[in-house]
């Protein structure tokens, strides 16, 4: 008869078998190092701003401008490709060079806002240039500024600035 149960029961004088219930903790996450999160920053800025350019290369001239802008429009775009290369590499010269015996982490604990500030200068120098290049159609002048953001994001790479 307590065969044929189904209520989860056992027979008279059969204890149930306990289940021992552990919990696992798992150690935090380590974070990432400063140098690991600098080269990510730097990686995604630089990705954002080509995905963005290649996008503009792609709708180039969909946006006209009214008869007359396009002269003003082209000094704008390389009046901002000299600042915006002036810019960064004036700004880079903030970011002192790494002491040998100073770790690198330590060095881009205290360096690594300095340095994000300097590639946002380079990206948005390269968005300019996009948005130049879908607005105008102009690729000469907006290849000019999207050359000079990311010729800084280029002379301003992690590995280019903690060798």
């Amino acid at each position: 008869r307590a065969a044929n149960r189904h209520d989860g029961r056992m027979a008279r004088g059969r204890k149930a078998p306990q289940l021992e219930v552990r919990t696992m903790t798992l150690p935090p996450p380590s974070p990432a190092s400063p140098a690991t999160t600098a080269r990510i920053l730097h990686a995604s800025l630089a990705a954002s701003a080509a995905v963005l350019t290649a996008v503009a290369w792609a709708f180039r001239g969909s946006l006209p401008l009214p008869d007359g802008a396009g002269g003003a429009v082209t000094f704008a775009a390389y009046a901002l490709a000299a600042s915006g290369l002036l810019a960064g590499l004036a700004f880079r010269r903030l970011i002192p060079e790494r002491s040998a015996s100073q770790p690198a982490d330590a060095w881009w604990r205290q360096h690594l806002p300095k340095a994000v500030a300097v590639w946002a200068i380079g990206e948005g120098t390269v968005l300019v240039g996009a948005l130049v290049l879908a607005v105008g159609g102009q690729p000469m002048a907006a290849v000019a500024v999207v050359l000079a953001g990311f010729g800084v994001l280029v002379a301003t790479a992690p590995g280019r600035l903690v060798p």
